[in-house]
């Protein structure tokens, strides 16, 4: 099949085609489809139209489209298609993603599988779900090219073409008769160099590494930060276990701002699809937080009731409450999530605490003068005379720039500590800004009304 081919099948035909049995028209009609393009269409089918045309596709087609699934497909086929099949499948599959694909099963179901792989797969897909989960060494391939100093180029070549198989050949390795990586050569290097130079000649002893238990979102950085395609990966005592490519990276990014989306959100997120995750957890993994945030939020009703009477002698006051609560919690939101991001970046950290602060004081303080000055307008509308304007106008540009404050510094506090600023910013910080922007609320309305 052509790779590159882009080749458009419509839904509507595909069920056209299951529904008349032609069946072989359409397997001749897929072959023509990309796999990416293939899991996409799954997506969008009944689940039982999915399988059906998921059964018609050959083992290496198959094999690419089950890696590209999403989650409720991906499940089904799991439910639907044999075990022996789903194994020649995974053996097909590039060991790395084949554990990543098994990672996201029920255990029983993932042994099972295991079990029904060939012995050499099964035992490398077994090595890497060995190692913890989001670290490099459950990432990595160990398709990797391990050259020797005293080769020349031209022996490299004949080793080259005697491979079978292999992630990718960008960088060439080098490692020492202990198996310890001492170098690398890229291939451009190799391609254009005499055939009697030695590999020691050509390669590069500054080679840059990760170890196997390197966090996944280190490993991203590290990419990020060096712009490399593939990284090797490394044991305690620098050999050489494998290589993480790019394209693992780019779902490590996907994964990571899931994560922080639906922690930003006030959830845990989930780890496996979502339509793999039982009703019983997805409640499981929100409870906890929105406890939290709703023991949190009693004190906003603190507040109101401990300046009770001031609400009874003034009811003008109780129709702004959730314009000051809503302006607060809007504005902590833009700037936890400016801050957040540029945290990721890492162009903020404690050190530059200050620098960050002053800077979102500004903004918030430019903001909230011009919040003041439409509140002041739309209070005086309401006719609730000028000195509950006043106390709204006033209070605006003190919420807004508190809010920016508190939006500012917990999360580089957070990030300090080691504490995934994800999790205690968003509605916590939006909770907190509630309470304490209705405490500057009444205190100025008791200060400036005299009540």
């Amino acid at each position: 099949m052509d790779e590159n081919a882009m080749n458009f099948l419509p839904i509507e035909d595909i069920e056209q085609f299951v529904a008349d049995g032609q069946l072989v028209e359409l397997q001749t009609q897929l072959e023509r489809v990309h796999p990416a393009d293939i899991a996409v269409l799954l997506d969008e089918l009944e689940p039982e139209t999915a399988v059906t045309v998921f059964e018609l596709l050959p083992v290496e087609i198959a094999s690419e489209v089950l890696d590209e699934t999403g989650g409720q497909v991906r499940q089904e086929l799991v439910e639907k298609v044999d075990d022996e099949r789903l194994a020649d499948l995974l053996d097909e599959l590039p060991m790395d993603d084949a554990a990543e694909f098994l990672e996201d099963l029920p255990e029983e179901v993932s042994d099972r599988l295991i079990g029904l792989m060939e012995p050499e797969e099964a035992a490398e897909v077994q090595g890497l779900l060995a190692y913890e989960e989001e670290t490099a060494g459950r990432l990595m391939t160990r398709d990797v090219v391990a050259l020797r100093r005293q080769w020349t180029v031209s022996e490299t070549f004949d080793y080259l073409r005697s491979l079978e198989d292999a992630e990718t050949l960008h960088y060439l390795y080098v490692v020492d008769r202990d198996k310890k990586l001492i170098g690398v050569v890229p291939l451009r290097v190799l391609i254009l160099s005499q055939p009697d130079a030695t590999i020691e000649s050509l390669m590069s002893s500054d080679v840059a590494s990760v170890p196997a238990t390197a966090d996944q979102e280190e490993l991203a950085e590290f990419v990020a930060r060096y712009d490399y395609f593939v990284v090797p990966v490394v044991s305690e005592t620098n050999e050489l276990l494998g290589v993480v490519t790019v394209d693992d990276v780019l779902d490590i990014f996907e994964e990571e701002v899931t994560e922080d989306i639906q922690r930003l959100g006030g959830s845990e997120p989930l780890d496996q699809p979502y339509f793999a995750v039982s009703v019983f957890q997805i409640v499981r993994k929100r409870i906890g937080w929105l406890l939290l945030l709703f023991v949190a939020s009693t004190l906003s009703g603190e507040v109101i009731r401990f300046f009770q009477n001031e609400l009874d002698l003034i009811v003008a006051l109780g129709f702004f409450i959730t314009l000051i609560t809503g302006t607060g919690g809007n504005a902590g939101s833009q700037t936890v999530a400016t801050i957040i991001r540029a945290i990721t970046l890492d162009e903020v950290r404690l050190s530059n605490l200050g620098a960050a602060w002053r800077r979102e004081v500004s903004v918030g303080l430019l903001l909230g003068v011009v919040m003041g000055a439409v509140g002041i307008v739309r209070a005086l509308l309401w006719q609730t005379g000028f000195e509950v304007a006043l106390v709204v106008a006033l209070t605006l540009p003190i919420i807004v720039i508190w809010s920016t404050t508190v939006a500012t510094v917990i999360p580089i506090l957070a990030d300090r500590v080691r504490i995934d600023p994800t999790v205690i910013s968003g509605p916590m910080i939006a909770t907190i800004v509630d309470a304490t922007g209705l405490l500057i609320y009444f205190s100025l309305a008791k200060l400036i009304l005299g009540i």
